[in-house]
C-alpha cells in the first residue's frame, strides 16, 4: 500500500470512532495549547518590552563610565565639557551626540495669576534626542550653547501650550523662572520638544491633567552649571551618556571608543572603562524572558508524553479490535511493513490533528490575554507608557508541530509493530 492510501485508511477510522479519536488527541491539544499559550506571551512580553523602551528612549544609546582601580589611583580621564567635546569630534559620524547633564532646581513660570512648574535642567546636547522627544521648533541644546555662555533654554509643547497660550512660534522669546530658593532664572527660548502621552505618562504624572504636568525646561550646562554654583574643578561627571549614529554597529562602535580613552590613561593605572549599551540590555531581558519560557514549555510538554501513552492505549485497544482484519491482509499476502506502516500512519495522523488543534487553541488563548492586557493598559493611565504587541511564535508552532508528530511516530510504533507481528492463523482464529 502506498503512504496515501494508509493515509485515507487512518483518516476512516479516525473518522468512524470520533469520540474515541477526539479523547484520545485530548492530552496532545492540552500539551501543545499549553506551550503555543505561555510562547505567545513570552514572544508578546518581549517585543512589549523592547517597544516600550523604544518609546522611553533612543536604542541606540550608550552609558559608561570608569571602574576597578586601587585606593590610592586616580581616575584616569572625568568626563568635562571640553574632553567630552574632544570625544564627539573624534567620532564624527559614528557619535552623533555626547550628553553631561545636571538638576538645577524646580522652577516656576508665572503667567498671570497662574503659574507652570517646571524641571530646569542642563545639558551639553543632545537630550531631545537621548529623550526620544521630537524637536517641532527650533533646535535643541549644542555644545556651542555652553562655550558661548549663552542663556538659552529648550521648553516642551506642553509648556507652550499652557504657559504661553499656545503662541504660534515662540522661538526667541525670553522666559524667566523662579526656583524655590527664589533665584530667577533667565533664558530665550530656542528649541520646542513635543513629548507623546506614553512618554508623558512615565514621568509619573499619568492622573494629572495636561495643564498641570511638570516637564523640563532645558538649558546649557554650563549655565546650570553657573547657577548651581558648581567649582571649576567639580565641573565634570563619572558616568557619560552617547548616542551611537544611524546605521552604526554598536559592538564595533563601543571597542573603538574603549580604546580612545584606555589610550588615554597612565600606564600600569588599574582602571578600566566600563560600556553599557541599552540594546545590550534589551539582548540580555530577552534572553533571560527565552530560558524561562522555553523552561516553562517543558514543564507544559510533560504532559505530551501522557497524551502519548493515551495514543498507545487506544491503538493498542484498535490491533485488538482489528485482529481478524490483520489475519486476512496477512493471509492475502500483505506484509509486516505493510501493517505496521498502516497503524503508526494512524498514530501519526491522530497526533498531528490534535498537534494542529492545540496551535489554533493556543494562539487563541495567547491573543485573547494579550488582547485584554492591550484593552486594560490604553484603558489605564498608571501603565499607559506601556506598548503591548502580540507576537505569535512561528519557531515554536513549527517544533510543537514537529513533535506531536514524533509522538505519534514514538507511542504509535510498539502498537504498530504488535499488529505487524501477529500470526495470520492465530489472527483469523481471533474472536
Amino acid at each position: 500500500m502506498t503512504f496515501m492510501e494508509n493515509l485515507r485508511l487512518a483518516w476512516s477510522c479516525v473518522k468512524s470512532n470520533k469520540m474515541r479519536s477526539i479523547l484520545t488527541m485530548l492530552g496532545i491539544i492540552i500539551g501543545i495549547s499549553a506551550v503555543i499559550t505561555i510562547a505567545t506571551l513570552g514572544a508578546s512580553l518581549k517585543e512589549t518590552i523592547s517597544g516600550t523602551f523604544s518609546d522611553m528612549m533612543s536604542t541606540n544609546q550608550f552609558a559608561m563610565f570608569w571602574t576597578g582601580g586601587g585606593e590610592d589611583d586616580e581616575i584616569p580621564l572625568e568626563f568635562d565639557l571640553e574632553n567630552t567635546y574632544d570625544f564627539k569630534t573624534a567620532f564624527a559620524g559614528q557619535v552623533s551626540s555626547v550628553c553631561l547633564s545636571v538638576d538645577v532646581d524646580q522652577a516656576d513660570y508665572h503667567y498671570g495669576e497662574e503659574k507652570k512648574t517646571v524641571n530646569v535642567k542642563g545639558y551639553s546636547e543632545g537630550y531631545c534626542e537621548i529623550s526620544n522627544y521630537e524637536v517641532v521648533l527650533g533646535r535643541d541644546i549644542e555644545y556651542q550653547d555652553s562655550f558661548d555662555n549663552r542663556k538659552v533654554c529648550v521648553v516642551s509643547d506642553n509648556f507652550v501650550k499652557y504657559a504661553m497660550d499656545d503662541m504660534a512660534n515662540p522661538i526667541g522669546q525670553k522666559i524667566e523662572v523662579e526656583t524655590s530658593k527664589g533665584d530667577i532664572i533667565s533664558a530665550y527660548i530656542i528649541g520646542v520638544y513635543s513629548m507623546t502621552k506614553k512618554q508623558s505618562s512615565i514621568t509619573g504624572q499619568a492622573k494629572v491633567s495636561e495643564s498641570e504636568k511638570v516637564t523640563d525646561l532645558i538649558i546649557p550646562i554650563n549655565y546650570a552649571w553657573d547657577l548651581t554654583n558648581t567649582p571649576e574643578i567639580y565641573r565634570n561627571e563619572y558616568f557619560l551618556y552617547f548616542n551611537g549614529a544611524p546605521g552604526v554597529d554598536g559592538t564595533t562602535l563601543k571597542n573603538n571608543v574603549t580604546t580612545y580613552f584606555e589610550s588615554k590613561k597612565e600606564a600600569g593605572s588599574s582602571y578600566y572603562l566600563y560600556i553599557e549599551s541599552l540594546e545590550e540590555q534589551l539582548k540580555t531581558i530577552s534572553g533571560v524572558m527565552d530560558v524561562i519560557t522555553v523552561i516553562i514549555s517543558v514543564i507544559a510538554a510533560i504532559s505530551l508524553i501522557v497524551g502519548g501513552i493515551g495514543v498507545m492505549n487506544i491503538m493498542l485497544v484498535s490491533v485488538v479490535e482489528r485482529t481478524k482484519e490483520i489475519g486476512i491482509r496477512k493471509a492475502l499476502g500483505a506484509k509486516n511493513k505493510v501493517i505496521e506502516s498502516q497503524f503508526l500512519v494512524e498514530s501519526v495522523l491522530i497526533c498531528a490533528i490534535g498537534g494542529v488543534i492545540g496551535i489554533l487553541i493556543g494562539l487563541l488563548n495567547g491573543g485573547v490575554i494579550a488582547l485584554v492586557a492591550k484593552t486594560i493598559v490604553a484603558n489605564s493611565e498608571d501603565y499607559s507608557f506601556l506598548t503591548v504587541n502580540v507576537s505569535p511564535p512561528i519557531v515554536m508552532i513549527i517544533v510543537s508541530f514537529v513533535f506531536s508528530t514524533l509522538v505519534g511516530i514514538i507511542f504509535g510504533l510498539y502498537p504498530a509493530r504488535r499488529a505487524a507481528r501477529l500470526s495470520p492463523i492465530d489472527a483469523l482464529r481471533y474472536e
